[in-house]
């Protein structure tokens, strides 16, 4: 049965059961995406190394620039050594540790280039939260673009919400996706999907 959590503890709650059922699946590359306005990501990353941090010693926690990182660090003193940028990370010994985990935080077009030789150098898992790979306006070359399209597709989404016009999207690794409708301010489940619906199947089931 899909159920839209009725607020953001609930979908946290929803996204560690995601994670814990994907942590021994052979996928090494997982994207968590809180689709909606509002988010302080931070709760929800230290949530999740909190979580991950019980099972494994060795999480690590990364950010595109020095100063979410002080930021960061500041907030939460007592893991500042598990807290890295991009580029950091992949200049530390921790990236050659094959039984451990990494956070990325928002991955943005602009930080390819440090992002993505992050993520072909480490052996662990890895967990991205609201990563944007693509953009259509960097990377006007073939060989560029196919090389960021090939990069997309080394990753697996585990969790997905999203709120849409009349309704809801939401994704709860294994489940299939679930696609909902809203009437009178409640949301009613319509349909489920092997894969993220394209906004034309979106439109049409709504």
């Amino acid at each position: 049965m899909f159920v839209l959590p009725n607020d953001l503890n609930k979908a946290i709650e929803d996204m560690e059961k995601s994670v814990l059922n994907s942590l021994d699946s052979d996928n090494s590359r997982l994207i968590i995406e809180f689709k909606f306005e509002g988010i302080k990501f931070n709760r929800i990353s230290f949530k999740l190394f909190n979580l991950l941090a019980n099972k494994n010693n060795n999480v690590y926690l990364t950010y595109s620039d020095p100063g979410a990182v002080a930021l960061a660090q500041r907030d939460y003193k007592e893991i500042k050594d598990k807290i890295f940028t991009f580029k950091s990370f992949t200049n530390s010994p921790h990236i050659s540790e094959s039984n451990s985990i990494l956070i990325s935080m928002l991955p943005q077009p602009y930080d390819f280039d440090s992002f993505e030789p992050m993520c072909e150098n480490f052996l662990g898992k890895h967990i991205s939260i609201n990563p944007k790979f693509e953009d259509a306006n960097i990377g006007i070359g073939t060989v560029i673009r196919e090389r960021r399209k090939n990069f997309v597709k080394t990753w697996t989404n585990i969790y997905f919400i999203q709120p849409l016009n009349n309704g809801a999207l939401m994704h709860i690794a294994p489940s299939n996706w679930a696609l909902f409708k809203e009437k009178d301010n409640k949301y009613y489940f319509v349909k489920d999907f092997d894969s993220k619906p394209d906004n034309e199947t979106i439109f049409i089931n709504l």
